[in-house]
């Protein structure tokens, strides 16, 4: 790779960062303004936390998606799609009321090393 390509890279990764977290301020401001107004949707025991950390697990999951799609930004890599499972379950434990969060994070974090183990081609 060469240094023009790898700086490319840092700057898509910069661009996709600055909007992944522009997307969560918004959503987090939408849901908390919604929660003030008493509009926020009582599923389960969900909080305004629980939405915040299910939209921003679904925001990761959806610009992951799109990235592995499009041939213009750079590929996520592994650990994008354990921070977008990690934010999803901690939010959807909530929404649903399952105190299975932890473990399920643990087990997804496992997996993923394991996979990212077994399938590097070093």
């Amino acid at each position: 790779m060469t240094i023009e390509q790898d700086t490319s890279q840092q700057e898509g990764r910069r661009r996709i960062d600055a909007i992944y977290w522009a997307g969560v301020f918004i959503w987090a401001g939408l849901v908390f303004g919604a929660d003030s107004l008493g509009f926020l949707p009582q599923i389960g025991g969900a909080s305004a936390w629980s939405w915040v950390f299910a939209g921003a697990g679904l925001c990761a999951l959806l610009g992951n998606i799109y990235r592995a799609a499009s041939p213009d930004w750079p590929n996520p890599t592994t650990w994008d799609y354990i921070w977008a499972a990690i934010l999803l379950i901690i939010g959807l434990g909530g929404v649903f009321n399952v105190d299975v969060g932890f473990p399920v994070i643990l087990i997804v974090i496992g997996v993923a090393l394991l996979a990212n183990m077994l399938l590097r081609r070093d």
